[in-house]
């Protein structure tokens, strides 16, 4: 009779609905990666809130797409992915954005590329580069430049910018410059300078303090496939 009235209040739990996501999901926010990151920014996209691609890095992008889709929603609008939001994402009746005839993806105040530098491929530049090291980009239209630390790199470099109060103040004014805005899905074409060389390179700023540069043959975060827009950038600064 008792294992008969445990089997029955077991039954009775509550039984948690799974979105193919992932439990850990249900509380993301700001600074989390991994593939349930991707996941909602691929449904985002879907629905017409995330009009970047896919980093599986939740940052300051995907959270305007979450608050976006949780205001046109009816859901309290804090940016995070709880289980409400996440229900209402994956739903059927999920909410689609209005649709805008022109989404400007790739902006950048750049102008007319008055430099070119080597097209080198990425697999020979990482061999060179040394973590905690500082390099300089040129603006490959105006010749400005501006001084980074490189920290890390797989499928491209991931640079920071300089410490100091008045040297990380400089590299946001000159970044900002550049790409005309802190969005994060801004491009533009530099020289990147290695060993006297000057090589042909696209970056892109996150706004805040992460810079990823890309070289011929670079791979994005996603799936570890090219970039085309990147390669775009690469492809008009090369000899």
């Amino acid at each position: 009779m008792k294992r008969f009235l445990v089997l029955i209040l077991i039954l009775c739990l509550p039984v948690a609905v799974r979105t193919g996501v992932g439990d850990e999901a249900e509380l993301m926010q700001q600074g989390a990666k991994g593939e349930a990151v991707t996941r909602v920014q691929m449904r985002l996209s879907d629905l017409g809130f995330y009009t970047y691609k896919p980093t599986g890095s939740f940052q300051t992008v995907t959270k305007s797409a979450v608050v976006a889709y949780q205001a046109a929603s009816g859901i309290m609008s804090d940016g995070s992915v709880g289980e409400e939001t996440l229900r209402a994402l994956f739903s059927r009746g999920a909410k689609r954005a209005e649709f805008h005839a022109e989404i400007p993806l790739t902006y950048t105040a750049q102008g007319a590329i008055a430099q070119k530098g080597d097209p080198v491929s990425w697999n020979v530049v990482k061999g060179k580069l040394t973590a905690g090291e500082s390099y300089t980009l040129s603006n490959a239209a105006t010749g400005e430049s501006v001084t980074l630390v490189f920290e890390s790199g797989e499928g491209h470099a991931e640079l920071t910018l300089p410490i100091g109060i008045a040297a990380r103040s400089s590299a946001v004014s000159t970044l900002a410059r550049w790409l005309g805005s802190t969005n994060s899905f801004y491009k533009c074409a530099v020289l990147f300078e290695l060993d006297g060389q000057r090589i042909a390179a696209s970056m892109q700023w996150d706004g805040q303090n992460r810079v990823c540069v890309y070289f011929k043959d670079s791979v994005s975060h996603v799936l570890s496939l090219p970039d085309a827009e990147h390669a775009a950038n690469i492809k008009k600064v090369s000899y």
